[in-house]
């Protein structure tokens, strides 16, 4: 028995949570991931007070995995006036949030995804140890789509829209890894590989200090081994969209792990063996290193531009984070 207990997030993302332990049906709860990217809308880097935009940031306690929650006036499931047979390309989670408000609003929805499973790119996001809560919302996604009228057809690669007998489509094909003009680039792994199970050596350098990269470092030192990164802004993760609360545990926890860190500098050539770049005075240096792993960002690769009758939702649309990708699926399907 307990004399008091306090829940704050689960809250946001799963209000029925409470009476869904009390029926049995605990995976029937949608998981909260702590991205804190809807309930505490802050973002800073060295030199910044808050560099999220201000009418985003006084926003706070709403949910980025549930657009719902404080929103419910904007973000709403009504019943479509003429039920449609709507096609999803792309099985990510846009895909997949898109389809389950598409079914509940009454449409007949299918899911396209050319690899054997649901999950896109997030499953890769979601494989370091230290996510278990992400691959948690995979399989929820995975359970939550099983129990609508959805069909899938996984292993099916849609090349041409015009091929769909569909009335209306929406494109979640995700986005692509930005390809560095870079000498040696060869000889050098992107993050998503690393991410897939692509093996690495013992001392390895990241190009590029975002999210991914300043993970994928904290992964490596929790495998024992020995990261470095090189970034060309003058702090780690100096973007917006991604909480204070998330940044600011990575950045000391490298200075903690004493993580070699070359900020301002930037990546001249990739050599076996490891990179040569140029630091903020002009000065050249070579760093060691037995893999090379580049995490630079991505690029939307939408199969169609969007027109008429086909719509973008997720990295498709915007490279962003997980709230972009699942707002704006309600913002697209809520009018289809």
């Amino acid at each position: 028995k307990l004399d008091a207990m306090g829940v704050a997030r689960q809250f946001l993302v799963d209000p029925a949570w409470v009476t869904k332990m009390m029926e049995d049906r605990e995976a029937d709860i949608k998981p909260c991931i702590n991205c804190h990217n809807a309930c505490f809308t802050m973002a800073r880097c060295e030199g910044t007070a808050n560099i999220q935009d201000l009418p985003d940031a006084i926003h706070m306690a709403r949910c980025a995995l549930n657009p719902c929650t404080m929103q419910s006036k904007k973000y709403k499931i009504k019943k479509a006036a003429k039920v449609k047979n709507i096609a999803v390309v792309g099985g990510g989670i846009g895909g997949m949030e898109s389809a389950i408000i598409l079914s509940e609003r009454g449409h007949k929805v299918t899911i396209y995804e050319k690899s054997d499973r649901l999950g896109g790119i997030f499953v890769e996001a979601a494989s370091p140890d230290f996510k278990e809560k992400d691959r948690e919302l995979i399989e929820w996604y995975k359970r939550e789509v099983s129990k609508h009228p959805i069909t899938v057809r996984l292993n099916t690669e849609v090349t041409d829209l015009s091929t769909l007998q569909a009335d209306e489509i929406v494109v979640a094909t995700g986005s692509v890894p930005k390809r560095l003009p870079i000498k040696g680039l060869e000889h050098s792994i992107e993050a998503t590989e690393y991410l897939a199970g692509k093996e690495v050596g013992e001392n390895v350098i990241i190009v590029g200090g975002g999210l991914t990269g300043c993970e994928i470092a904290y992964d490596l030192i929790l495998k024992g081994k020995k990261p470095q990164i090189v970034e060309m802004k003058n702090d780690l993760i100096a973007v917006k969209g991604v909480c204070l609360a998330n940044s600011s545990f990575l950045r000391e926890m490298l200075a903690f792990k004493k993580t070699p860190v070359y900020l301002e500098t930037t990546l001249l050539e990739i050599k076996p063996g490891g990179v040569t770049v140029k630091d903020k005075e002009g000065k050249i240096f070579d760093l060691k290193g037995d893999s090379v792993i580049v995490s630079v960002g991505y690029n939307p690769a939408p199969l169609s531009k969007a027109s008429g009758n086909i719509h973008l939702v997720g990295d498709a649309n915007g490279v962003g984070n997980l709230r972009t990708v699942i707002w704006r699926a309600w913002d697209v399907c809520m009018k289809l």
